[in-house]
C-alpha cells in the first residue's frame, strides 16, 4: 500500500507539477488542458499541423504534441474520411444528383467547405450540427457564402436529427459522425444509429470514425479538459461491436476497418429500403 501511494505521488507531480506548465505553454496544450479538448476548433488545430504557442519554446512543445501518434492518426482519420466523402460526391456528380450531406459534431468542418471550392456549390448541400458556438462561428466564417448552415444543437439528445429533417423537408443522403460516438455509452451509440437510419435517404451512406484504442489516453485523463468539465475519457470500442450495431439498426454493406495506428475504426454503412 505504501509502495502504491508513492507511485501516486510521483504521477501527480509528473503529470500536474511538471507536465501541465509545458502543456499551456502550447495552443494544442493549453486548449486541450483548460477545458476545450473535445472542441472542434482543437481538432482543427491538429489538422491544420503548424504549431503556435507561448514564446519559440511554447511553440516547440507545440510541435512535439503535433507529432505524437495519437494527433498523427486524428490527422489520417480526417483524410480517410476525405477520400470516402470525395468518392461518393464524384458518383452523385456523374448520377447528376446532388450530395446533401449532415456532419454531426461538425466542428468548423473546414474539410467541406473546401469540397465545394473544388466540386462546385451546385453539388452538394451542407448542413453541420455542433454544440460549440465557437467552432460554428468559425465554420461560417470559412463557408463565406456557401451553401453550408451550421445549427448549434445539442446531438446527444437523440431525436434532433428527426426534428431538423421533418422540419426543413430536406433529407441528408450522407451523414457524417466523426469524433463522437466514442463520448457516449452503449445505449446513446445504438440510439443515434437508429435514428440515422430513420433521417437517411433511400441508398445513403453513413460514415463515422470512432476510437478502438489511444496511446495517449493516460495523458488525456490525467491533466485534458472536456467543454463540459469532465476529464477527456473516452469509449473504446471493438470494431465488431459496430458492425452488430449497424446491421441491427437496419444498415446494409457495412464496412469496417482499423487504422495503421490500430487507433482509430472507420464504418461505412448504406441504408437500403
Amino acid at each position: 500500500m505504501a509502495m502504491n501511494k508513492w507511485f501516486d505521488f510521483i504521477d501527480v507531480v509528473y503529470y500536474e507539477k511538471i507536465l501541465m506548465p509545458l502543456l499551456l505553454l502550447s495552443k494544442l496544450g493549453r486548449s486541450s488542458v483548460l477545458g476545450q479538448a473535445d472542441s472542434g476548433l482543437n481538432f482543427d488545430h491538429m489538422y491544420m499541423n503548424k504549431p503556435k504557442g507561448v514564446t519559440a519554446f511554447g511553440k516547440f512543445v507545440d510541435r512535439v504534441l503535433l507529432n505524437l501518434p495519437s494527433v498523427q492518426a486524428t490527422r489520417a482519420r480526417q483524410e480517410i474520411i476525405v477520400k470516402i466523402l470525395q468518392n461518393e460526391i464524384l458518383n452523385n456528380v456523374a448520377l447528376q444528383q446532388k450530395s446533401r450531406i449532415v456532419d454531426i459534431a461538425s466542428g468548423p468542418a473546414r474539410y467541406l467547405s473546401d469540397f465545394l471550392n473544388n466540386y462546385g456549390q451546385n453539388s452538394m448541400e451542407v448542413l453541420c450540427i455542433d454544440r460549440d458556438r465557437r467552432s460554428l462561428n468559425f465554420g461560417k466564417i470559412l463557408a463565406r457564402n456557401k451553401p453550408m448552415r451550421f445549427i448549434k444543437a445539442d446531438i446527444f439528445r437523440t431525436n434532433k436529427l428527426q426534428k431538423l429533417s421533418s422540419r426543413s423537408r430536406w433529407i441528408p443522403n450522407v451523414v457524417i459522425c466523426s469524433g463522437l460516438f466514442e463520448y457516449l455509452e452503449d445505449t446513446g451509440v445504438k440510439k443515434i444509429l437508429s435514428d440515422i437510419f430513420k433521417n437517411l435517404d433511400d441508398g445513403g451512406l453513413l460514415v463515422f470514425a470512432s476510437q478502438k484504442d489511444n496511446p495517449s489516453k493516460k495523458l488525456m485523463s490525467r491533466v485534458c479538459k472536456t467543454q463540459n468539465g469532465n476529464t477527456w475519457d473516452l469509449f473504446y470500442r471493438n470494431p465488431e461491436l459496430f458492425r452488430a450495431w449497424l446491421l441491427n439498426a437496419g444498415f446494409r454493406a457495412a464496412i469496417v476497418s482499423v487504422d495503421r495506428w490500430g487507433m482509430y475504426e472507420f464504418c461505412t454503412a448504406r441504408k437500403y429500403l
